[in-house]
């Protein structure tokens, strides 16, 4: 005896007693029935998404091992041709994921949209070694863009957090090769650094990528690594005054935007910010456990503003 044959005896049941009208009964065994199954199917699911992500891996460690042990005696058309295949293959696998999630429901669409999403960031990330590859100048340049436009479209075409996470590494990569052609080195990375995190948290806050928290902490990451970036570069007191400042936006922004990233991107902002600060001001002559211990009051503090905020935008 099945599952539903003991819902039928169930209903039968409750038809002799007059608590349920007879034609009611085979609606609901199939609908009992239905659910009864969802449990094995998402089991299914949640299998074929597993041996999907290994079958992936295989393909991308398989390649990776051909093309390390045979790539010193491999010609350049080879080892272009071998990263080529290995793209398209990943990509043509996700398009074709791709499709069926668009046609299919629930959990089925969710973790076939899920494994389109993580082969063609794979195949991103190929595409983008291909052209390297394939160019003898401004390798990161052609890689970053190339990389940049397979994720993009991938993104454009299902919108998930690795394809974000694709697009933004690579839109990384790409800025870091065109200001290494053009500008050569030097401290001014950081403003094009703070440039494309300001795009992306303007293009989070308007809705614009999806999931939003996770392209507002992208881009607040990728601005406060821009302030950060003369510090490292040649000790430039505008380096923590701008990350100062982007770590006041993100808090700033907290009020239109409730969400923990912002604050967490405010309070990091402002812990290397205040620190820094004071060793520069008194030319180094503060100690380093006096840095440790001004850096965790400073977290303190920017914690309880945090807090704060958090109660104002929260209050009705």
């Amino acid at each position: 005896m099945n599952d539903v044959d003991a819902v039928r005896r169930a209903l039968a049941r409750l038809v002799e007693s007059g608590e349920l009208r007879a034609e009611q009964v085979e609606p609901v065994a199939l609908a009992v029935g239905e659910a009864l199954r969802e449990p094995r199917a998402g089991e299914r699911v949640r299998w074929s998404e597993i041996l999907a992500y290994v079958g992936g891996g295989l393909v991308l460690a398989g390649a990776a091992a051909f093309v390390s042990l045979g790539w010193d005696r491999m010609t350049e058309p080879a080892r272009i041709t071998v990263l080529a295949a290995v793209t398209l293959v990943l990509l043509a696998v996700a398009a074709g994921l791709g499709r069926a999630a668009r046609s299919a429901t629930g959990r089925t669409a969710a973790v076939q949209g899920r494994v389109a999403a993580t082969l063609a960031a794979l195949g991103s990330g190929t595409a983008a070694l291909c052209a390297g590859v394939a160019v003898d100048r401004q390798e990161v340049l052609v890689a970053g863009v190339a990389g940049l436009v397979v994720a993009a479209a991938a993104y454009a075409l299902l919108p998930t957090a690795i394809g974000l996470l694709a697009c933004g590494g690579f839109a990384l990569v790409a800025l870091t090769g065109l200001m290494d052609a053009s500008a050569g080195e030097g401290p001014g990375w950081g403003l094009a650094y703070v440039a494309l995190g300001a795009l992306i948290l303007l293009a989070s806050l308007a809705g614009l990528l999806v999931p939003r928290d996770l392209g507002l902490g992208m881009g607040a990451a990728i601005a406060i690594f821009g302030g950060q970036w003369p510090v490292l570069w040649d000790g430039g007191a505008w380096g923590y005054w701008l990350t100062a400042l982007i770590a006041l936006a993100c808090l700033a922004l907290y009020g239109r935007r409730r969400t923990w990233v912002l604050i967490v991107s405010g309070v990091a902002g402002l812990t290397l910010a205040v620190p820094e600060a004071v060793w520069d001001w008194t030319d180094g002559a503060v100690g380093g456990a006096v840095i440790l211990v001004l850096a965790g009051a400073v977290l303190l503090a920017a914690s309880g503003l945090g807090v704060v905020l958090h109660r104002r935008a929260t209050r009705p």
